[in-house]
């Protein structure tokens, strides 16, 4: 993120573009202007957020950066911050079609080049090559021109709104070459002028005649090139817009009756072509209507057969009466019983009305005392309260139909889920308590907490840490514990850097064993362990960092959820970068790691070999304990 220098005048040399083009956080660089990389801007504005510009310089200092040269940077970038807030990821934070000012990118122009769907234009402009406007024009307006870009691996917002918005104005007044085009050439008039279902052409007009909506009214159903090729014309000569207002028209059109366009033989050709659609739509229709048949209410069968019934007989004689009974699957006599029984139908109604005074009764006997009552129990408590009685199966079919429950040992769905989640992605104890035998950035650890505040009021708090280090990578919050917590944890621990095939552990929690969070583990390169059933001990240091949360804050006195999110931001920033750990060289979680890090091989095995002994010991307390157990229990 900078700001560029109205000025000529150079910001940095060619050895710090040179270094800066090297850096990962940089996003890019050049003579006067550095903008860094989405993630890395966001925690200098977590950074801000707690001290200003003195915590912005602090991360840069963490990540090796000298002020002398960026001096400006930073202040723009401070500036920015109190004035737009959160900084929001200009790729992907807005959707194509938002009222946003393209910037064009030099890096994006070359990619969008390099696809061989886009050209230059001017200095330093692009455009959409003519064979892709072209490609994207056939299948417009049934695909957008954004789906278009995604459907051809490219990223509409990497195009950006206003090309894509330009090149739609040009489809909807315009030609497949995508230039603005509203005459009609001496060709096309030549072509049409005798056509028998135009009316008028000229340079600048194209009308139809009013036979033509009469004759294409029945076929509105199919895609609007079709039926311009029915009536023979080609579909090349007319724009996007004028296709969509003959649509509309067809749509909201009035048919006053048919009428033959002429007696030409074209006009006759088309007549014939038209009537031949006509039927293949009409054995279509049958088709759908004879899927939905059985599965009509005996209400709507015998309004069907009415219509049926009432229907102008076929000039052509082909789609009678019986013809089209036979396609939609109603017999002759079902036809005309039908038609002739005035009751026909209504026994569903005369049992709906009789089921809504049944469950009445049934509702007096839910009713009679304060205490919930099951499906047995209404059969055997109806008698005598009622004086009425129903079978078992009556009750239960009504009892379904109005929608009426008893909780009472009712199975669980929710445990049911979450025993086959279980049972199918439980993930192996990879880490078996291994917490400090690995290097910085290996191992990582993650759960969530209940958190009351307020007035009785809850919020759950998913936290990821650092085996070895202790360093709190997230501590997100929020007042539902749902899948989204987890995601967004882990979304916040892969913005960090982190070795391949990292460890991420976990307990048996049910967030951690949906497939949509697995996979979210695999996207991200990391390796899943879990802890052992009920043993807490398996992920110990995460549930002690909650400890130390819950004991050294007043996380209760917080009123709302944004209190209770800035005295978790205030304990993370202190938990990191001043508290320092008694089993960590007595220094803080970030020092620990830097002091980690700088250890040579040699040194790094030394430091390996007492943690190896306390886990030695650790394991042997653990055995003895077990041991314990089993002989207080009987074993």
């Amino acid at each position: 993120m900078g700001k560029k220098n109205k000025s000529k005048a150079k910001h940095f040399s060619e050895e710090q573009i040179r270094k800066f083009q090297n850096d990962p956080n940089v996003r890019y660089v050049d003579d006067h202007t550095l903008r860094f990389k989405y993630e890395f801007r966001v925690r200098l504005y977590e950074a801000w957020e707690l001290d200003k510009i003195a915590g912005v310089k602090r991360v840069l200092t963490e990540n090796g950066y000298e002020f002398k040269g960026i001096d400006k940077v930073i202040g723009s970038m401070c500036d920015k911050f109190n004035r737009n807030g959160r900084p929001s990821n200009a790729r992907s934070n807005h959707s194509v079609g938002s009222v946003q000012k393209f910037r064009t990118n030099p890096e994006d122009n070359e990619y969008l080049i390099s696809t061989g769907k886009f050209v230059k234009s001017g200095n330093a402009g692009i455009k959409f090559s003519p064979d892709f406007a072209n490609e994207l024009l056939h299948k417009y307006p049934e695909q957008s021109i954004e789906d278009g870009l995604i459907a051809a691996g490219i990223d509409p917002e990497m195009v950006g709104y206003q090309r894509i918005y330009h090149l739609k104005r040009r489809f909807d007044n315009g030609s497949p070459d995508g230039e603005r085009r509203v005459l009609y050439t001496a060709e096309q008039i030549a072509k049409y002028k005798d056509h028998p279902y135009v009316l008028k052409i000229t340079e600048k007009q194209f009308v139809l005649k009013k036979v033509f909506y009469d004759h294409a009214y029945c076929l509105r159903r199919i895609h609007i090139d079709e039926i311009l090729k029915l009536f023979e014309f080609d579909c090349k000569d007319f724009s996007v817009f004028f296709k969509a207002r003959i649509r509309y028209r067809l749509n909201h059109h009035e048919r006053q009756g048919i009428h033959i366009a002429g007696e030409s033989e074209q006009a006759l050709r088309i007549l014939q072509n038209v009537m031949e659609s006509l039927e293949k739509e009409a054995e279509k229709s049958l088709k759908e209507i004879h899927d939905i048949v059985p599965s009509l209410k005996l209400s709507d069968r015998k309004r069907l057969c009415q219509h049926i019934d009432a229907m102008i007989p076929d000039p052509g004689k082909k789609f009678t009466k019986k013809y089209i009974l036979k396609q939609i699957g109603i017999s002759r006599s079902s036809f005309y019983g039908c038609l002739r029984n005035s009751d026909y139908g209504l026994a569903q109604e005369r049992k709906g009305a009789q089921d809504e005074k049944d469950i009445e009764v049934i509702r007096k006997v839910l009713k009679s005392s304060k205490y919930p009552k099951g499906t047995r129990m209404i059969y055997m408590m109806m008698k005598k309260i009622t004086g009425k009685q129903f079978g078992i199966k009556k009750i239960r079919r009504l009892k379904n139909k109005y929608g009426i429950e008893c909780r009472v040992r009712k199975a669980n769905v929710n445990r049911r889920v979450a025993r086959e989640l279980l049972e199918r992605n439980r993930c192996e104890n990879l880490l078996k308590r291994t917490f400090r035998l690995h290097r910085p950035l290996e191992v990582f650890l993650t759960d969530v907490t209940y958190i009351p505040y307020g007035d009785n009021q809850m919020a759950y708090g998913s936290a990821v840490t650092d085996s070895v280090t202790g360093r709190l990578m997230s501590f997100r919050i929020s007042d539902t514990n749902n899948q989204e917590l987890a995601c967004n944890s882990l979304i916040d621990l892969a913005h960090w850097p982190h070795s391949d095939n990292a460890l991420l552990h976990s307990d048996q929690g049910s967030l951690y064993l949906t497939d949509t969070f697995q996979n979210m583990v695999k996207d991200y390169g990391f390796r899943q362990s879990m802890s052992k059933r009920g043993n807490c001990w398996d992920n110990a240091p995460q549930e002690s960092f909650f400890g130390h949360f819950k004991d050294e804050t007043e996380y209760r006195e917080c009123r709302n959820i944004y209190e209770l999110a800035e005295e978790v931001r205030n304990y993370s920033e202190y938990y990191n970068f001043d508290r320092p750990q008694w089993t960590r060289n007595r220094m803080t979680p970030v020092q620990y790691q830097v002091w980690l890090e700088n250890l040579d091989e040699e040194q790094f095995s030394e430091y390996l070999e007492k943690e190896k002994t306390k886990y030695g010991k650790m394991k042997e307390k653990a055995k003895q304990k077990a041991i314990t157990r089993a002989q207080t229990l009987g074993v």
